[in-house]
């Protein structure tokens, strides 16, 4: 029974490494395009409160 959950925390920490991988892959490609395109995002100087947020 121990290696049974012992094998799904593995498949879990597996998966998650992955998700952040992923996530961080799609963060690269969205600063590569905006570094690219060297345009302002009006979404950014509309919400620019929100900054100070975090």
């Amino acid at each position: 029974m121990t290696q049974f959950f012992a094998i799904i925390i593995i498949v879990f920490v597996f998966a998650s490494i992955v998700f952040l991988i992923k996530i961080k892959s799609t963060t690269l490609q969205i600063l590569k395009s905006k570094e690219l395109n060297n345009e302002e995002n009006r979404l950014e100087k509309n919400y620019e409160f929100i900054k100070g947020l975090f």
